[in-house]
């Protein structure tokens, strides 16, 4: 049976509180063999938590720190937070650096997501990166470090695509495939070994309304259309990426 995966997901948020079963059962109908879920602060972490407890084995949690709660949100609290629930979490992410909505400065968000990575060396666990209009400074600070890399919901260049992949790092694409000229040019210069999907849910539906971890299928098959391959040799090669890289069995 083909496996999917959907590697980025927040069903920590209030919108699937009142169907977050039926989400999980779509997405166990669409042939997804798991989900992670991402937090971006405290709180969100903390429902993270409970969410991937309720569904133990198919969910799973990273903890982590947007750039965009800077000011909002104490990043300290997330330290501690990550450090009692290594157990209990596959990544350290989302974290990163926001040059296009972060309030706070460059300087501030880089020293806060070096923090962070310094974190995810030392509990050897991949990093869930978000740079957006930042990647290539992102990438510049990630070049020597001891971490696994994951470029959450990528949007960069395929210029920049090319060197992510061969510095060893990851691209997640998420549903913006389905309908973005843009991530369509870096699905074409990515080779399989280096991509996972995503959905980012809520956000970025290639249908009407929520976005859902079920639709992640429908980047899969935009994906191996590009690529000229079948859904299921796309699925094969990217199941193991999530796998190796999240240590999920």
């Amino acid at each position: 049976m083909m496996e999917l995966a959907d590697i980025h997901s927040h069903l920590n948020f209030g919108n699937f509180k009142k169907d977050r079963d039926e989400v999980i059962r779509r997405a166990k109908i669409a042939g997804l063999s798991f989900i992670i879920d991402s937090g971006f602060d405290y709180g969100s972490n903390e429902k993270s938590l409970i969410i991937s407890n309720e569904y133990e084995g198919y969910v799973f949690s990273t903890l982590g720190f947007s750039p965009n709660r800077i000011g909002k949100s104490d990043y300290r609290y997330v330290t501690g937070q990550i450090s009692e629930n290594l157990d209990s979490v596959v990544g350290i992410g989302e974290i990163g650096i926001d040059l296009k909505k972060a309030q706070a400065d460059y300087e501030t968000q880089k020293e806060i997501f070096l923090h962070f990575l310094e974190l995810a060396e030392e509990f050897e666990k991949p990093a869930v990166i978000h740079a957006r209009k930042a990647e290539e400074k992102v990438f510049e600070l990630l070049k020597g470090r001891d971490v696994v890399a994951v470029f959450h919901c990528y949007t960069g260049s395929e210029k920049l695509a090319g060197r992510i992949v061969d510095a060893g790092m990851y691209i997640s694409l998420s549903t913006l495939i389905c309908y973005s000229e843009n991530v369509q040019r870096v699905a074409e210069v990515v080779e399989p070994e280096n991509v996972m999907f995503e959905t980012d849910s809520p956000f970025l539906s290639p249908l009407k309304g929520r976005n859902e971890p079920a639709n992640v299928q429908l980047a899969y098959q935009k994906f191996a259309e590009i690529k000229n391959m079948s859904v299921d040799e796309v699925a094969i090669k990217l199941i193991k990426n999530a796998r190796n890289v999240f240590n999920i069995v």
